[in-house]
């Protein structure tokens, strides 16, 4: 028994290195081609130099579309979790129906992003607020991309909800705080990790979609991928690496904030325990 335990022991640990392995080959590859000094991509490169991020940084084109980027992600986050709070903590409360509502939530992610795409593009493209045409806007492309990141973060939202001793909010209650005041002062305190989670899921959905806003940003509203994916249509020099290392240190730099979220969150905890 013992040395079958130390078998799956030695499996697990072996398989876990190898798929990490395997995910961080293109990443490494991509970095090193960012430091070529070469006009074309290439590897392996001949010869490092970083004037490559000196050129991304001082191109206009490529800073807009950062920029455009994450003016849309945050745009999306924010709209994700105004929709996905109430909706988590609606399903948590819930009996009946409940397993339908969330099958009915989860059906964004099950359609095809071109088809979502374009139907927003001939849908509601050539409407107008206030004066000004949605096709084009970060607004339009945000609401296209919350449709994938709103059920995720409710994925995310759900068993934090589910977790919440409801004997707190009955004394919220008994001390006379009304239902709206007691879901701000002690539900969403007690689910604050949770939130934050899901907002930095929705964020990174957004800074990594391409599909739908391909269809729906416009020459002077493109995101980072978008852009990506038309300069190596037209040519491939080692800025295309430079973009993905951005793009990629970006999702993992908020991969890093959630995880520190979560650690600082367990230390006050802690703290909180010791201290009573």
């Amino acid at each position: 028994m013992f040395r079958e335990t130390r078998w799956y022991k030695w499996f697990g640990r072996t398989f876990a290195v190898l798929f990490c392995i395997y995910v961080l080959i293109p990443l490494a590859i991509t970095a090193v081609m960012a430091f070529s000094d070469d006009n074309i991509v290439r590897f392996p490169i001949h010869q490092y130099s970083g004037r490559w991020f000196l050129e991304f940084a001082d191109n206009s084109q490529w800073m807009d579309a950062a920029a455009s980027s994450l003016r849309i992600a945050l745009l999306t986050a924010f709209m994700s979790m105004i929709l996905a709070v109430p909706a988590a903590y609606a399903l948590s409360m819930m009996r009946s129906l409940r397993s339908w509502l969330q099958t009915f939530l989860l059906l964004p992610l099950f359609v095809p992003g071109v088809v979502l795409g374009i139907s927003l593009a001939i849908g509601i493209g050539d409407m107008s607020i206030f004066g000004t045409r949605l096709y084009g806007s970060s607004f339009l492309v945000a609401c296209a991309h919350t449709l994938w990141a709103m059920p995720l973060a409710i994925t995310v939202l759900e068993p934090s909800f589910g977790t919440v001793d409801r004997s707190l909010i009955e004394a919220a209650g008994d001390l006379g705080a009304s239902p709206v005041r007691a879901f701000f002062n002690v539900t969403l305190h007690l689910v604050l990790t949770g939130v934050v989670s899901a907002a930095l899921f929705a964020f990174i959905t957004s800074l990594n979609e391409f599909i739908m806003a391909l269809f729906l940003t416009s020459r002077d509203n493109r995101t980072l991928p978008v852009l990506l994916w038309l300069s190596l249509r037209s040519s491939s020099s080692p800025q295309l690496a430079v973009a993905s290392i951005v793009l990629a240190g970006s999702v993992f730099s908020t991969i890093g904030f959630a995880y520190a979220w979560y650690l600082y969150q367990r230390h006050r905890r802690r703290l909180a325990s010791q201290g009573t």
